[in-house]
């Protein structure tokens, strides 16, 4: 029903989902696009089984493929990629949808629309490790997915303002790490700030920590969730990055190492 169920469910992924190929030597496969929804940002509902930011029990299945749309155009466009890596190279692949981004329509302010999507044509697909990408300045980099891909399109205003060029890089795919893609994307950036609403222990940004570290030299920050549950009610974003807290982890990365 919700992310924070999955563990009770997980085994089956793991013990007999992702093993029976490497165990037959491909002889077998159990292909199979899993949907999921999940993540945190909830609003009224739920606490930690409703909100869960925990991504980990995913990303450590060797061979599982996990992708994470950030806007509806590419929910449909990651889905039908999913089914064609399940029908076509027999792969289990997990969609795992941001449940506060389903009704989500605006941006900056009430009435502006500019979250809204046009379905796209049947036809379009985001490739197994193509990453998205706004914005072309060359300040900083922020490398994120999700929620946090909405919440960094909030910060480049603010941002922009005070004279940080900015683009934001949507991974769209977090295991395997797309990391051709995403060492492409910040080439020419002199800062990048990871912005990851999964928990530090155990997190994606800590992939792309070592990742970055590996590829460039440019000046590193990650600004991720606290290592606890999501409260319910009015605190249900308390131990999360928000967009305030990206303003902030940006300016000081890009002011105090420029």
């Amino acid at each position: 029903q919700f992310l924070a169920y999955l563990h009770n469910a997980e085994d089956p992924l793991r013990g007999e989902a992702a093993t029976l190929s490497f165990f037959s030597n491909g002889q077998w496969t159990n292909p199979m696009v899993l949907r999921i929804a999940g993540l945190g940002y909830q609003k009224g509902f739920g606490g930690h089984f409703h909100n869960d930011n925990s991504v980990a029990v995913l990303r450590d299945i060797p061979g599982l493929i996990l992708a994470v749309p950030s806007n509806g155009a590419d929910a449909a466009r990651l889905l039908r990629e999913c089914v064609r890596l399940a029908r076509e190279e027999q792969r289990l692949v997990v969609l795992l949808e941001p449940i506060a981004l389903y009704p989500m329509r605006n941006l900056h302010e009430d009435g502006d629309g500019a979250w809204m999507q046009t379905y796209p044509d049947p036809t379009e697909t985001i490739p197994a490790g193509e990453v998205g990408m706004y914005g072309e300045g060359t300040d900083l980099a922020i490398v994120t997915f999700g929620n946090g891909t909405y919440l960094a399109r909030q910060a480049e205003k603010d941002l922009a303002e005070a004279g940080i060029g900015t683009r934001i890089i949507d991974m769209r795919w977090l295991s395997p790490l797309p990391k051709e893609g995403l060492t492409a994307a910040v080439t020419g950036a002199r800062h990048i700030l990871i912005v990851d609403e999964t928990r530090a222990s155990g997190g994606v940004a800590e992939a792309l920590m070592a990742h970055f570290h590996e590829v460039t030299d440019v000046p590193l920050a990650r600004l991720t969730a606290e290592d606890s549950f999501i409260a319910t009610g009015p605190a249900y974003a308390a131990t999360m990055p928000s967009k305030d807290s990206i303003v902030d982890a940006a300016k000081t990365l890009v002011e105090g190492q420029s």
